[in-house]
């Protein structure tokens, strides 16, 4: 077949998968192809990884906008789970056949509360949760049990889903990785993520969550600006940019709870901002003086309870401003909490940076699973049409742009390719399909097609002039070669509105 032209990524992809059903007709590959091509035609899935505790579930809560993923230590907990949207309500098992044994539920607090009827642990590969949520229209949120966890059978789940080092593509489009801080194993587990195809996670499309960012400091009332000034220089890192494209602050528990939030908790909130200065200081020393018997007349339960939904800061946060008055209902403390939370920074990074590319991670996911499916039956058929189902997929990535572009980024936030800060914005400049012909050549707006012919000409002069550098490796070749059939394809756009 003929792969190159116009025609999309994705539409690329998607010929080749009728290649390989095909060719699998009947076959025990057959699922493994209708999957790959659900997988093109569904939305983007998002991973949500790191170490136990870091807040994964509760901030996969705040994502969809309601109390679903349980956030104790309960068996499902260490089960990769699966959050896609629905018409319905329903929770179902795969096991490691591939079967679907759908599973009763219920919910406790809001959080599923999942039967697995008698299954064995060991034999479910995930849990799948379909919800009507508007939330989860474009996204498939998928929760990992935690990394470097006591029970290594967690970690080892985590590893096998995100395909640590296992030579195949990972279940996952892009990865959201919280820490409490830089620990070494977060790093060690982020580095694991890169692959050099762009296949697995990488810069390109991991994220970094500074998680629980509320309990920095002892939960002081300057907790996320703290947090904000420590993502910040973490991102200014080199070593933290060659893992992942930003880190963004988040207290997920606030997200969660301004999302989720009941008036009764509100008049509660309202109760202790009555109380007389000096007492309520003392209250909000810590947990144990804020619990104390004879702090409130607020029962201790019920405090425990405030505890539980809004951390300390968020108790601190809500009793200040509505005792400032810049607070007063419900829907304003909502607000405050969501605003203070760090999530919508969080959402716009998901929706300006993975949302735009998502047609191209998952066009590249899935031709990394056919590469596969074509090296198998290579493997059980020589004689077959695998061969050229293999040479079609290698031609498709090695011409199509958006996949070149991809590879091109994943080099130069890597560190695999070296590049100035000059340069790097100017790859970032480049290869955004978003900015106007103008923006991508770095000039004003209404400039006339020869003023843009000129500047992409010398775009692509003064990358090919760094391609054939004789000193350059084969990345950094690569990287160039990329950036000229970049600025090639400005100079054809530019000719012809002249």
């Amino acid at each position: 077949m003929s792969i190159g032209g116009p025609v999309a990524p994705a539409d690329q992809v998607a010929a080749l998968c009728a290649t390989a059903a095909r060719l699998t007709a009947n076959g025990p590959l057959a699922a493994t192809v209708a999957q790959v091509r659900d997988r093109l035609e569904g939305p983007l899935r998002v991973a949500i990884a790191g170490r136990v505790k870091a807040g994964k579930s509760t901030l996969l809560n705040a994502l969809v906008g309601e109390r679903l993923a349980p956030t104790d230590a309960g068996e499902c907990t260490r089960v990769v789970t699966w959050y896609a949207e629905g018409i319905g309500y329903e929770v179902a098992a795969r096991d490691r056949e591939g079967r679907s044994v759908p599973l009763s539920f219920r919910r406790v607090e809001g959080a599923l509360d999942v039967d697995l009827g008698g299954l064995a642990i060991e034999a479910v590969e995930r849990i799948e949760v379909a919800w009507p949520s508007s939330a989860l229209r474009q996204v498939t949120l998928i929760d990992t049990p935690g990394l470097a966890s006591l029970d290594d059978e967690n970690s080892l789940r985590t590893r096998e889903f995100l395909a640590f080092g296992q030579g195949r593509p990972s279940d996952a489009d892009a990865v959201i990785y919280l820490m409490r801080h830089l620990h070494r194993s977060d790093a060690e587990f982020m580095g694991a993520f890169l692959d050099r195809s762009v296949a697995g996670a990488s810069p390109v499309n991991a994220v970094a969550v500074l998680s629980r960012a509320d309990e920095i400091g002892a939960g002081r009332l300057d907790a996320m600006t703290s947090a904000a000034r420590i993502a910040e220089r973490y991102q200014l890192d080199p070593d933290v940019r060659a893992l992942c494209t930003a880190v963004v602050p988040v207290a997920g528990l606030l997200a969660e709870t301004g999302l989720t939030i009941r008036e009764d908790e509100v008049a509660a909130l309202r109760t202790l901002a009555a109380t007389p200065d000096e007492l309520l200081e003392w209250m909000l020393l810590s947990v144990d003086t804020f619990c104390a018997a004879e702090a409130s007349e607020l029962t201790i339960e019920l405090r425990r309870q405030l505890l539980n939904r809004l951390g300390l800061f968020g108790v601190r946060l809500c009793v200040t401003e509505l005792r400032a008055q810049r607070v007063q209902t419900a829907a304003d403390v909502a607000r405050l909490l969501v605003d203070r939370s760090g999530l919508g920074a969080l959402r716009a990074l998901i929706a300006d940076h993975f949302l735009p590319q998502a047609h191209t991670l998952k066009a590249r996911s899935a031709l990394s699973a056919l590469r596969q499916v074509a090296a198998l039956l290579i493997a059980t058929d020589p004689a077959g049409g695998a061969r050229e189902l293999a040479s079609d997929v290698e031609r498709c990535e090695a011409t199509t742009p958006a996949f070149a572009q991809l590879r091109l980024a994943h080099l130069v936030r890597s560190g695999l390719v070296l590049f100035s800060d000059a340069e790097q914005s100017e790859v970032g400049r480049v290869t955004d399909d978003r900015n106007s012909l103008a923006g991508r050549l770095a000039l004003a707006a209404g400039s006339n097609p020869a003023e843009l012919k000129a500047a992409a000409l010398g775009g692509v002069e003064r990358w090919r002039t760094r391609a054939g550098d004789p000193f350059a490796g084969s990345d950094a070749v690569e990287a160039c070669e990329t950036m000229a059939r970049a600025y090639e394809s400005a100079y054809i756009e530019a000719s012809s509105v002249g």
